[in-house]
């Protein structure tokens, strides 16, 4: 046993080396030091997170977009700590002029005359009622309530919250979520939502501006929605009383639907009533989910089909207005963002097995746990801005394999948005690496890639301007060249390695990083460092040719994956691809092409996807 305990300990130690010389905040290392966390990226004994059991009750009138709501939300405390002043977020207060003032605030008498935001009609806590004007029972910032516990919850105790609210959906210039046209919606953050406490920052309480996403728990959910009854509504999982909600010719149509591998009209024109002769109650039930969406029309267009291949059977469905018909093809779309997500990236099977996608954003999209809320685009749109002609499913598929790439990271991957967007955006933009035919890389200068606005990646999204850039394009690059250094099978085994033990947990960039260390067997902490925490940019280019030995300077830090396009004086091409690998310990690299007996004409470097700072020096040609 003492072998076994020193061997054991010995890994440990290995690990922690591994990881020392990567820069780590205090708050982390506390973590590490209580074991909350591991060295070696695995999920601690002592890791604990909290959950809720949301029991909502809503009603939506389209007509005026008022939403009242019901909650009775059981919060379970996991950790060993005491809970004292718990949290809770009213994201729709972005609306409320005063949040958008800079920093926190409290709540004056007027804030609740205003009709924007959110409007908290009653509150109770374990049936005592708390009054959100009083600053020793609650504290409001932002888009954050605070609320003072007269009873502190033990440890692996429970707290009843009882709220009672309603807010009006915003129209025009809404952000994700929101009123489409005059009975056309898509309602997200629409109820208060216990904010997340972690080992790391304690309570989530960073406020909600609409630039940097969200963070959520994992928890059970029990919605009834009433809406006028000539409305359809589409929600995150499928309704538990299709037989209440919809006639027996639609769940005709769904179960020939289920069973169609071609789409299926479920709700079409013929079906639409202008006027309501009552109203329908939808009831969900959804277990183990971040958050829970929905949307609502009464002249939208309902397409579905089924989907099967050998990870599973999905129920896929699309829901568009009738003067937008190529968004039809958006099921094609799907299906194919299906084959890449299970044949080449992620090669795991899709967490919701019953999807839809509605056509309400303006301005690309935004990923909800089992939906998506994306804009319409088109062959022709395509044609016309780039002159390449494709179909209406291809011209969607860019956008639907990220958006759907999102059910994966967050929301099977509990992932913190708000301080790490590159963890979720950035793969979501890498999955369209594997359809880049579809994108070709383009050979012009990108300076705002090596702009001043571009921080380390570690530094948090919220606090970071541009963070845009670190959340896509750079993080998607790094992605790339860490499947390149790795190669598909190590990359796939690293990947899954921390997908299956964090899947429906809170990891952080460091669990990611020392996961992959970990599984590849590799100290992969020189690539983590010039990604993640050193200043950079993506920029290599060609400084000379002598023969066949290009000599290649990285001239912006990071280390980049790279192609090398040759053409030879005898007019034959070839490509050679370069590992990041050569950027380990230096920033020159002499690459020997494989020529032959030919002669080079001129070299090209291409950088997948997102290209690079400067491609004017991407380019050689034989004078």
């Amino acid at each position: 046993m003492k072998i076994k305990f020193l061997f054991i300990s010995l890994i440990l130690s290995s690990f922690s080396s591994f990881s020392q010389s990567l820069y780590m905040p205090l708050e982390f290392q506390k973590a590490y030091q209580q074991g909350t966390r591991r060295w070696d990226g695995s999920v601690s004994p002592t890791y604990t997170q909290n959950r809720s059991v949301y029991k909502i009750k809503a009603s939506v009138d389209p007509h005026s977009k008022l939403l009242k709501g019901q909650a009775d939300i059981t919060y379970y405390n996991n950790n060993v700590d005491t809970v004292r002043n718990p949290t809770f977020h009213t994201y729709h207060d972005y609306y409320k002029p005063t949040s958008r003032k800079a920093g926190f605030f409290n709540r004056g008498e007027n804030a609740f005359l205003d009709h924007k935001g959110v409007l908290i009609t009653k509150i109770t806590v374990d049936g005592e009622p708390v009054d959100l004007r009083n600053e020793e029972q609650a504290f409001y910032g932002g888009t954050n309530y605070t609320i003072r516990l007269k009873k502190p919850l033990a440890p692996k105790g429970t707290m009843q919250l009882s709220i009672e609210w309603q807010y009006e959906i915003p129209g025009k210039g809404f952000e994700r979520s929101g009123a489409i046209d005059s009975t056309s919606m898509f309602v997200a953050y629409w109820y208060p939502e216990m904010a997340v406490l972690d080992d790391i920052d304690l309570w989530d309480r960073i406020v909600y501006d609409a630039a940097t996403e969200f963070y959520h728990d994992y928890s059970d959910y029990e919605v009834e929605l009433t809406v006028p009854d000539n409305f359809i509504v589409w929600a995150s999982v499928a309704p538990s009383n299709p037989q209440e909600v919809y006639s027996t010719v639609i769940q005709q149509r769904i179960n020939q639907a289920r069973g169609s591998k071609t789409p299926v009209t479920v709700y079409g024109e013929s079906d639409f009533r202008k006027v309501a002769s009552g109203s329908k109650t939808w009831k969900y039930t959804a277990t183990n989910f971040p958050d829970f969406a929905f949307a609502l029309s009464d002249h939208f267009r309902w397409d579905a089909r089924s989907y099967t291949d050998a990870m599973g059977e999905y129920f896929i469905n699309v829901a568009y207005p009738l003067n937008h018909p190529e968004f039809g093809a958006v099921l094609e779309a799907i299906e194919k963002s299906l084959q890449v997500f299970h044949t080449q990236f992620p090669v795991y099977a899709f967490p919701y097995k019953h999807f839809t996608i509605f056509n309400g954003l303006q301005g690309g999209g935004m990923e909800f746990p089992g939906m998506a809320n994306d804009q319409e685009i088109s062959g022709a749109m395509i044609e016309q801005w780039t002159g390449q002609k494709i179909s209406d499913a291809d011209a969607q598929l860019g956008l639907t394999l990220h958006e759907m790439c999102h059910m994966y990271f967050p929301f099977m991957m509990g992932i913190n948005e708000k301080k790490y967007a590159w963890m979720d955006e950035g793969f979501a933009s890498f999955s369209e690496y594997f359809i880049e035919q579809l994108f070709p890389s383009g050979n012009w200068d990108q300076p705002y890639l090596g702009s001043q606005r571009v921080l380390p990646i570690m530094v948090p999204s919220h606090i970071a301007e541009g963070s845009g850039l670190n959340s896509y394009t750079i993080g998607s690059q790094s992605y790339i060249s860490l499947y390149q250094l790795l190669g598909k099978d190590v990359f796939l085994k690293c990947l899954h390695a921390y997908m299956n033990e964090w899947k429906h947990k809170h990891p952080t960039p460091y669990d990611f990083m020392f996961v992959f260390n970990r599984v590849s067997g590799q100290n992969l902490n020189w690539f983590w460092n010039k990604w993640y925490f050193d200043w950079g940019y993506m920029d290599v280019g060609v400084t000379g040719v002598k023969g066949n030995v290009i000599t290649i300077e990285n001239k912006g830090g990071r280390p980049v994956y790279f192609k090398v396009m040759l053409k030879f004086t005898d007019g034959t091409s070839a490509t050679e691809e370069v590992s990041p690998v050569v950027w380990k310990s230096s920033k020159t690299y002499n690459h020997k092409a494989n020529t032959g007996k030919k002669k080079i004409q001129s070299v090209q470097l291409v950088v997948p996807l997102s290209g690079d700072a400067h491609a004017q020096n991407n380019v050689w040609e034989s004078k």
